[in-house]
């Protein structure tokens, strides 16, 4: 009951692996069709989505969808088989999808803790803010008197 329901849950498409290695999306689409009928992989999601084509038409893609430890494992797999110099930009990529989602609080006390946090920042701030006042207020006294006379 304490865990947060996290919906974002960290993803790669096929299609970001096409686009970090530099190869068509087909090509990446036979690769990981290949490797799951051999067993090296686990077949990942399939989905469909929309987007406007560069002609300004609502088009259909399909695409495989890489989620969670077995999809990260998986893609990077995918990646060595396609282009073993940009394993490193997969596994990057993966780091950074992961801080992205880091930070979310996965329970109520840890995001209790976030929340008082937060507070004391913003309590320090506005003490510095304060601390600060006098010296803005001189400064604009200056900036609205041509300081110093010429």
């Amino acid at each position: 009951m304490n865990e947060l329901i996290n919906s974002n849950a960290i993803k790669m498409t096929s299609i970001e692996i096409a686009e970090l290695v530099g190869k068509r999306h087909d090509n990446v689409k036979r690769t990981i069709e290949t490797l799951a009928k051999n067993g090296v992989i686990r077949h990942p999601q399939f989905e469909v989505s929309e987007r406007i084509n560069n002609l300004g038409f609502n088009v259909q893609y399909e695409h495989y969808v890489f989620e969670g430890e077995q999809g990260k494992r998986d893609s990077i797999i995918v990646v060595a088989q396609l282009s073993p110099e940009f394993t490193a930009r997969l596994v990057d990529r993966w780091r950074e999808l992961e801080g992205a989602t880091a930070k979310i609080p996965q329970t109520f006390s840890e995001a209790l803790r976030l929340a008082a946090d937060l507070e004391d920042q913003k309590a320090e701030l506005e003490k510095q803010l304060a601390l600060a006042a006098p010296k803005v207020e001189f400064a604009d006294e200056v900036v609205n008197k041509n300081w110093p006379p010429s």
